[in-house]
């Protein structure tokens, strides 16, 4: 068994029962739910990002005068 984590919602899953699975810059995600591989798909890089500790976000920072 190989225990993956669900880039969508953090959830540990079995990859050979997972719902679903991407590919995605040559890494492969896996779903516990058809939900979450559709919003991973549909914006990839809101979740990739955000597995390496590093963090970026990017905040606006507008001067108002």
């Amino acid at each position: 068994m190989t225990t993956v984590h669900d880039p969508v919602c953090g959830m540990e899953i079995d990859s050979a029962t997972a719902a679903g699975k991407s590919e995605y810059k040559g890494q492969t995600y896996y779903f516990c739910a058809p939900g979450c591989k559709k919003a991973f798909d549909a914006d990839p890089e809101k979740y990739v990002g955000k597995t390496g500790g590093e963090h970026h976000e990017h905040h606006e920072h507008h001067s108002h005068h």
